[in-house]
């Protein structure tokens, strides 16, 4: 996904220390980005801090535009490697599965907060009708396959449809909540708080492990996943 449209933007970097000089400015740009508005940033910031030329950053970077998406997709893609992992040490971890849930709030609440200042630029852009959305739009299904698994394991629901829809919108609403607290320093729930860990395991845990109600079992579903639902 990611890897794809960063082709088509990045020129290609033949040689070791082209590739270095390229890691350098990427490096600088998510610097900048986590400082402060990227939209006030200029290619003239960038490469004062990546050490190197403003004739460097065109040859591996169209505009900034295109070096702004690239920059996007890079943490996109560190954030589903770091999401793979964690399915997988909690794969292999005997904790109960309430215990699992709140390590999952934890993870990601962390995530939300370190790359906070990507998801604030990133919004922003989106309201003044730049689609910058796009690749983190296509981060859930991405990150969350790993974490899903993992649950659906846990749970003996590995074959359940039923499982992975549940798991789908809990996240979605737990998700929903951690991009709000982002954005605003919000009193309740906030990304520091233990009550936001405790609020979003349990919201999980009520999403994947209770009944669902009458109208999502009537509606929420296709035929082939009211087939396969089991609990």
């Amino acid at each position: 996904m990611a890897g794809t449209l960063s082709a088509e933007l990045v020129r290609p970097a033949k040689q070791a220390r082209s590739r270095e000089t390229r890691d350098r400015l990427l490096a600088a740009g998510r610097e900048l980005l986590e400082g402060g508005a990227f939209e006030e940033t200029h290619v003239a910031d960038i490469v004062k801090n990546a050490g190197c030329s403003v004739g460097a950053f065109y040859q591996r970077f169209p505009d900034k535009e295109a070096f702004f998406t690239v920059l996007i997709e890079t943490a996109v893609a560190e954030i589903a490697a770091d999401a793979k992992q964690f399915a997988a040490d909690e794969s292999r971890s005997g904790a109960p599965i309430q215990e699992t849930l709140t390590n999952c709030m934890r993870h990601w609440a962390k995530i939300f907060k370190k790359y906070q200042r990507m998801y604030q630029t990133v919004l922003k852009r989106t309201l003044h009708g730049n689609d910058s959305w796009a690749p983190l739009r296509e981060l859930g299904p991405l990150s969350l396959k790993y974490i899903i698994d993992m649950l659906a394991e846990k749970c003996g629901q590995a074959e359940s449809v039923s499982f992975r829809y549940r798991a789908s919108a809990g996240f979605q609403i737990v998700f929903g909540t951690m991009i709000n607290a982002t954005m605003h320093k919000t009193v309740l729930l906030n990304l520091d708080s233990e009550e936001l860990i405790a609020w979003s395991s349990e919201t999980l845990r009520h999403c994947i492990l209770d009944e669902l109600p009458e109208i999502v079992l009537k509606h929420g579903y296709t035929g082939s996943l009211l087939n396969t639902r089991t609990r």
